[in-house]
């Protein structure tokens, strides 16, 4: 009997990534990118959907059968969903409206979820040809270009010096500006850097960040892969509750506000669930 690991998908899974963000870089430039509005109100392009469909394909080629629930496929009733034990979560093309902008800030992301929580994740930026991997018990890397993948781990928490918060660069609200001002009130030094995409924890999970907090509205195939890579390098991905962040546990495919902390051996209880 074959034992299967985890492990023995990476490379499959870079390469089914890599493929997406070709499919999206060829769009890219375009003047016509396709842009339509969405029923929720937010925007997707032929971007979006060729990168799905080369990831849907390539998943289901993969030596192994699981449910695939993305962004931008039918979405399956709750009623199935809530039996699945092991499935892979999608957004083919994370931060579209970065894409929109051409600023480069968006990312594919793919990660694989295990009862409820997630054990591996892929985070390509195509712009930058660069891509984030890994899983908890796993490690962390990331890899630019052709050159050998290098592991990666946040930095420590060092506010005498310097602390580096992230905030999205499309989305932001009240809440978020607020919570942002009691951070600068207890850390006068704070630099808050604004971001897109995944991009975000993948920066706190590489050490050029303290933390991201987010409140606010963001769907589940948003964060699973970055969360990956996040407790993979060794920091932590907390829901508003400061429990570990979980997925497919109810009807809606919204997520919670959330904390991404590079230091796990920080004091957060201290600022968080936010006050605002």
């Amino acid at each position: 009997m074959t034992v299967f690991s985890v492990e023995s998908l990476i490379p499959d899974l870079l390469a089914i990534a890599r493929k997406a963000g070709d499919e999206i870089m060829a769009i890219y430039h375009l003047e016509d990118q396709g842009i339509k509005t969405k029923s929720d109100s937010t925007p997707v392009t032929k971007a979006d959907l060729a990168a799905n469909a080369v990831i849907i394909k390539g998943l289901e080629s993969l030596p192994v059968n699981y449910p695939i629930l993305s962004e931008e496929s039918e979405h399956k009733d709750w009623a199935i969903r809530q039996q699945w034990q092991r499935y892979w979560l999608v957004d083919p093309l994370d931060g579209t409206k970065e894409f929109i902008s051409r600023n480069g800030q968006f990312t594919v992301n793919i990660a694989l979820i295990d009862q409820h929580y997630p054990m591996l994740g892929i985070v390509y930026v195509p712009c930058m040809d660069t891509v984030y991997y890994g899983g908890k018990g796993l490690g962390s890397w990331k890899q630019e270009g052709a050159s050998a993948a290098v592991a990666i781990s946040p930095r420590k928490f060092e506010p005498e010096i310097d602390v580096v918060v992230l905030g999205s660069r499309s989305y932001g609200s009240e809440r978020a500006q607020q919570y942002i001002k009691g951070l600068q009130a207890m850390h006068p030094n704070l630099e808050l850097k604004k971001m897109g995409s995944s991009l975000k924890s993948c920066a706190v999970a590489e050490g050029s960040a303290d933390m991201y907090p987010r409140l606010g509205p963001t769907s589940e195939w948003d964060t699973g892969a970055a969360q990956a890579v996040v407790e993979g390098a060794g920091g932590i991905f907390l829901d508003y509750e400061g429990m570990r962040f979980s997925y497919n546990q109810k009807e809606s495919l919204i997520n919670s506000d959330f904390l991404v902390m590079g230091d796990r051996h920080i004091e957060w209880a201290g600022f968080w669930p936010p006050k605002v």
